[in-house]
């Protein structure tokens, strides 16, 4: 079971990110690799567009979900509900599942930014959502900031991640817009010290939607594979819908959209 701080609420809410060791155990993260690898080649035999390229490499997926059955009984797995429910309380659930994997041919930078996007059934135009896309078949759009404060990244690590292979950097604090716009960067590179994630295989981060994040290019890239899940806690509003919304005991039932 993950060696969880007591104060992870707290930490959450003061500094928007926390690390914790050893959420899964070796056979557990072995298993998910199986699982996900498999979905993956799937996908890029396919010509799937929820695989995720950098020219000819595969480096991702998208919904995982309701792509991987492993990986929707884990987001409701002890092990994770008992990373989720202190900070967001028992009525959380599971809204969307990406894969990401850094590889000698699928190495990247991201700059400083928000997650600002949110996955949902249908298009619906309601006031505070905007700039509608479609990824793999899946709308998706600009979420309001009141929905994404609301929300809870759990990045599981498969890989350890350190200095060498392009970690998760963050901006302690920087999740609180304090009436700011959630697209500005520049006001907090000054104002916070950037912290390096780093965490064993098996281990995570957990953070907010929009606590400012970025990663460097791999110096020795291999893998660096993360499991990507999003919680969330209430009904979107204007009427729209999550794509996906998985509570315990939901695990077992067919995926909103299985491929």
């Amino acid at each position: 079971m993950p060696n969880i701080p007591e104060d992870l609420a707290v930490r959450i809410d003061r500094d928007g990110f926390a690390v914790v060791p050893d959420v899964l155990n070796g056979p557990e993260v072995a298993e998910l690799i199986l699982a996900v690898d498999r979905a993956e080649l799937e996908a890029d035999r396919r010509a799937d567009p929820a695989a995720l390229r950098r020219g000819k490499s595969v480096y991702g997926l998208r919904d995982l979900l309701g792509r991987v059955p492993e990986v929707r009984r884990l987001s409701v797995s002890p092990a994770i509900r008992e990373l989720v429910e202190p900070v967001l309380g028992p009525g959380a659930f599971a809204v969307r599942g990406l894969w990401f994997d850094k590889t000698p041919g699928a190495n990247w930078n991201l700059p400083w930014h928000r997650d600002l996007t949110i996955a949902a059934r249908e298009r619906v135009d309601a006031a505070g959502f905007s700039c509608w896309t479609t990824k793999a078949g899946i709308p998706h759009a600009l979420a309001p900031p009141g929905v994404l404060e609301g929300m809870l990244t759990v990045r599981l690590h498969l890989d350890a991640a350190g200095p060498d292979n392009g970690p998760l950097r963050v901006l302690p604090g920087s999740h609180r817009l304090d009436g700011r716009d959630p697209t500005e960067v520049a006001p907090w590179r000054g104002r916070c010290r950037p912290v390096e994630c780093a965490v064993g295989a098996g281990g995570a981060v957990l953070m907010r939607p929009l606590l400012l994040h970025a990663s460097n290019a791999a110096e020795a890239p291999g893998h660096r594979r993360v499991v990507h899940l999003e919680f969330a806690t209430a009904p979107l509003p204007g009427g729209v819908e999550w794509y996906d919304r998985v509570l315990p005991g939901d695990d077992a039932r067919p995926a909103i959209n299985p491929r």
